[in-house]
């Protein structure tokens, strides 16, 4: 199966290369970064509750991706096949494809909520050009993507199963249980990892993967690394404590002018990026517990800014509630 996935990147490669320029859009589009925008202008200008929703379905996606990375620990074919050209590049281990995965949940949950039949071709759309993307890159091969697709629609499946009932008790919890209850899923969440890590034992990376790795992307790779997991369980807990925060503040409505929405993501914006890169120049390169401290802290207030911070600011720039 490997030489075939292997051969079959290799022909997407060598005979449909025009396909690299749109497949590198296609993968931005798969990027946490890209949700986190498009969380962020439906939590603040246009669809509360679906923002809400997206922003903990990806948090609980992404956990349980990098979990079962750690778990599966599988390269990357760019970093074992010399044939394979490396037109992106990631220093996680391959299976199952974060991109494939995140495509399914978002946009299935963005699907589901819509309950329109365009929404739902251009959600499958979508879902199969973010993964394949990932194929014709080089850095999945079809398998990941195949496995992502599988994990994100049983997540996106027992996340729609569970809201319900779970919100209705959640809600009717006190505002410091609620933060309690957010704050021990994020652990929960970056647990995962650390108990998958803690199976592998003695276990260490191929020298011929990062070697292989380096050679074609130039990119150094560290699989082993849980920062992208410390950061999701960050973004987790601040996003969500900040909208049970948010939530017995008062809801914040989205605005319905064209203007107002761009003033306010504007300003939500340029504040989260200062949060972001000021928190990451505290952080220093050398891995160490106190890194996967402070990841966390600054995850965890850029996600408490984008749910709680931003709304109670833009409330005071429109008292009168903007509807």
């Amino acid at each position: 199966m490997t030489e075939f996935q292997i051969a079959l990147i290799q022909m997407l490669q060598d005979q449909a290369a025009w396909l690299a320029v749109p497949m590198q859009f296609f993968s931005f589009l798969g990027q946490p970064e890209f949700y986190l925008l498009v969380v962020a202008i439906l939590y603040w200008c246009w669809d509360p509750r679906l923002g809400l929703r997206l922003g903990l379905l990806l948090g609980i996606s992404g956990g349980i991706n990098e979990a079962l990375k750690v778990a599966f620990h599988l390269p990357r074919p760019y970093w074992v096949s010399p044939e394979v050209r490396a037109l992106g590049s990631h220093p996680s281990f391959g299976l199952p494809s974060a991109h494939a995965q995140g495509a399914a949940t978002f946009w299935g949950l963005v699907a589901a909520d819509a309950r329109r039949w365009w929404v739902s071709l251009f959600a499958i759309a979508l879902i199969f050009l973010i993964g394949g993307s990932r194929v014709v890159l080089g850095v999945h091969f079809p398998m990941d993507v195949i496995a992502g697709w599988a994990v994100g629609f049983v997540v996106l499946i027992g996340f729609l199963a569970l809201e319900g009932p779970v919100g209705r008790r959640v809600a009717a919890l006190p505002l410091s249980r609620q933060v309690l209850l957010a704050f021990t899923g994020s652990l929960v969440l970056a647990l995962l990892s650390f108990a998958a890590l803690a199976s592998l034992g003695d276990w260490q990376v191929p020298a011929s993967w990062a070697a292989g790795a380096l050679e074609r992307s130039g990119e150094p790779i560290h699989p082993l690394s849980l920062q992208d997991a410390v950061t999701a369980s960050g973004l987790f807990f601040g996003f969500a404590a900040g909208a049970a925060a948010e939530h017995h503040r008062g809801s914040m409505c989205a605005v319905r002018e064209g203007s107002r929405r761009l003033f306010r993501y504007a300003i939500g914006i340029v504040v989260t990026g200062v949060i972001w890169f000021g928190f990451g120049l505290l952080i220093p390169p050398d891995p160490a517990w106190v890194v996967y401290i402070l990841l966390y802290l600054q995850a965890a207030v850029a996600g408490a800014w984008v749910s709680f911070g931003a709304p109670m600011l833009f409330a005071r720039l429109n008292p009168a509630g903007g509807t």
